[in-house]
């Protein structure tokens, strides 16, 4: 949070005070301009009225300068803002990137082409491997340690736009929506960060449906300092479920490694009744997978599942309890029993939801089953 310094109450009241005297001295003048009696009266009595016109003249003096310096100041303002709109006259490379004549850039900074922010081409450039139309960077900036001076700027992230569905790194994304990578700063790529996917993706026999959102990464960190080959993550968006590990799942987020290995699956719930290993799960059920710690490392992909009744849910099983919400069944692939816990002990949370207004927020809606 950013500190600022408000006017003090003095100050809009002496501008509105300069204001009334300004209306004041029109009057005035208006009326020594069309009343010769007036003007016998000011000549009459020149020392009050010399008086009197100090008065007035000294706050909207005040007033007239504070509306000077503010249009001044819009006026730079303005013209800054212009001059950090370029438009490029011949094609001409700009922080490592050929652009072409008519370009539009807007700068950060005035006069330096390579602090630009935002690039309109008149026609698709190549930005790594996107026929791009549209470009825009997050820069970051150096400072001196001692004089806060700035010592430059460099891209952190570059988001690009363009036509139809393109091939980026092995995936077909929506090129009309951003796609965005993560930058070197030198202006490298260093990962795809994000795109929506169109047509034609596919992870094993799961067909990715158009609109699902695709996030790049080096991978999970844990807080021991071991890390996952999840290189890729998807947050499936399809109204009908799809087939994961054997599970018919409503919109699931899956992890994938480099080679598009289906490694994990998180945030989901079935999309239709499942009957596994004794345990009769209904839809609505929260499904993930976890490995569980195995002397000093985790046990392999894709681990176990881990099903969490929903509010007011149960899990039935057979000839015994059923399972309540706030407890999860923990079970392997071929439907052993692997544990009854706690939501909390296998990280699995509810958050209280805040409503704003007389409307209840739409729940999710689940994806059908078919």
């Amino acid at each position: 949070m950013i500190p600022v310094s408000l006017p003090s109450a003095n100050f809009y009241i002496l501008l509105s005070f300069g204001f009334l005297a300004g209306i004041v001295l029109v009057g005035w003048a208006a009326a020594l301009a069309a009343s010769a009696r007036h003007r016998r009266f000011v000549r009459k009595h020149w020392k009050t009225s010399a008086v009197l016109f100090v008065v007035l003249a000294v706050p909207f003096a005040f007033y007239a300068w504070v509306h000077a310096v503010v249009w001044q100041i819009e006026r730079e303002s303005d013209r800054q803002e212009a001059a950090r709109h370029v438009t490029l006259e011949q094609a001409v490379t700009v922080a490592g990137t050929p652009m072409p004549a008519g370009t539009r850039l807007t700068l950060q900074d005035e006069g330096q082409l390579d602090t630009y922010l935002e690039a309109e081409f008149p026609q698709p450039v190549v930005i790594f491997d996107v026929q791009a139309t549209r470009l825009r960077r997050f820069l970051g900036t150096d400072y001196d340690q001692d004089t806060y001076a700035l010592i430059g700027r460099y891209p952190q992230s570059v988001v690009v736009s363009g036509q139809g569905d393109q091939a980026v790194q092995g995936w077909q994304c929506d090129a009309t929506r951003d796609i965005e990578f993560d930058t070197t700063r030198e202006g490298g790529m260093k990962v795809l960060s994000q795109c929506q996917l169109g047509s034609g993706n596919q992870v094993g026999d799961l067909t990715i449906a158009p609109g699902s959102i695709l996030y790049g990464s080096s991978g999970t960190v844990y807080v021991d300092g071991a890390s996952d080959p999840d290189r890729w993550r998807v947050e499936v968006k399809d109204p009908v479920a799809v087939k994961v590990f054997g599970l018919m799942l409503s919109n699931p987020r899956i992890y994938l490694d480099a080679d598009r290995r289906l490694l994990r699956v998180s945030d989901t719930e079935l999309a239709c009744t499942l009957d596994l290993g004794g345990f009769h799960y209904v839809p609505g059920t929260q499904v993930k997978t976890i490995r569980r710690v195995q002397g000093a490392g985790r046990e392999p992909f894709p681990g176990i599942f881990v099903f969490s009744p929903g509010d007011g849910q149960t899990a039935e099983r057979d000839g015994h309890e059923a399972v309540p919400a706030g407890m999860s069944v923990m079970q392997a692939f071929d439907g052993t029993l692997a544990g009854i816990v706690k939501n909390e002990t296998v990280g699995v949370f509810e958050f209280a939801t805040f409503v704003v207004g007389d409307e209840e927020p739409a729940p999710p809606k689940r994806a059908a089953c078919p």
